[in-house]
């Protein structure tokens, strides 16, 4: 059971400051499409109270969107940006979101290993987009290589197409985290060439909300972190708020509230 379960909206529209009024955490995909500077980061610290966290999206080099001939070197750079972070304790993960095309292989699963290696002491948070990591001749042995690296499983909630969807998986692989992110069910999901906007339109109905709540109360790691990414139509933030509502969760040490994002 989570014993202080935090949440944040995808924060894609909004400022810093404006989140961290109402949300613990934040994740930024920005650095997904490519890395940032050191210096960037400290700018962004700069707008948020000193408790405020931040999950990091890999960059999709790191996660084999895109090939490079200088892997190595990419991740080093992730850790020299992540670095002030770091160094305040306000990286809450680093979210390793890799494509509908990487199936469990030896290849795939030696590459798992490698990247703990290239990103050392750093909290690596793993989400699959590829239903074979969860069929039943593997799902065992992927809980299993996520525990042994240490690394966070990142719990999804996606509409479930007939091209393949990644299940809702409940299980923790990690004590201190586990993070459960939501993308809606729409059903333009697994869709080709739906934009963004269009697969992550939905809003969570109440009773959806208290079904997340229950699976919060019952993964077995210390802090579980839940991400709305239902943003298409501007649905996460106030899914998000119900639930903090539903949970009745209180935050401390958020920055003072001067915009209603709802």
């Amino acid at each position: 059971m989570a014993d202080h379960p935090s949440l944040a909206a995808n924060g894609k529209r909004s400022t810093f400051a404006d989140y961290a009024q109402y949300f613990p955490v934040i994740e930024l995909d920005t650095t997904f499409y490519g890395l940032k500077t050191a210096d960037l980061v400290r700018r962004w610290q700069a707008q948020v109270p000193a408790g405020f966290q931040f999950i990091i999206k890999a960059s999709k080099l790191m996660t084999k969107h895109a090939a490079t001939q200088d892997l190595v070197a990419e991740f080093s750079r992730f850790n020299d940006m992540v670095a002030p972070l770091t160094a305040t304790h306000q990286l809450h993960a680093v979210l390793c979101q890799f494509p509908p095309y990487f199936g469990v292989t030896a290849e795939n699963v030696r590459y798992l290993q490698n990247m703990n290696q290239w990103l050392p002491d750093l909290p690596v948070a793993i989400e699959f987009r590829h239903p074979s990591w969860y069929l039943p001749a593997y799902r065992a042995a992927t809980i299993d290589l996520l525990k042994a690296a240490g690394d966070i499983h990142v719990v999804v909630d996606e509409a479930q197409t007939v091209s393949g969807s990644v299940p809702l998986v409940p299980i923790a692989t990690n004590p201190e985290l586990t993070i459960l992110r939501l993308h809606g069910r729409n059903q333009a999901w697994g869709q080709s060439g739906a934009k963004t906007t269009e697969r992550t339109n939905y809003r969570y109905s109440q009773a959806e909300l208290e079904a997340f709540a229950l699976i919060v109360k019952h993964l077995k790691s210390k802090n579980v972190t839940v991400i709305f990414n239902n943003n298409g139509g501007h649905d996460a933030a106030a899914n998000a708020q119900s639930f903090i509502e539903m949970l009745g969760l209180d935050f401390p040490g958020l920055a003072p509230r001067q915009l209603d994002l709802f």
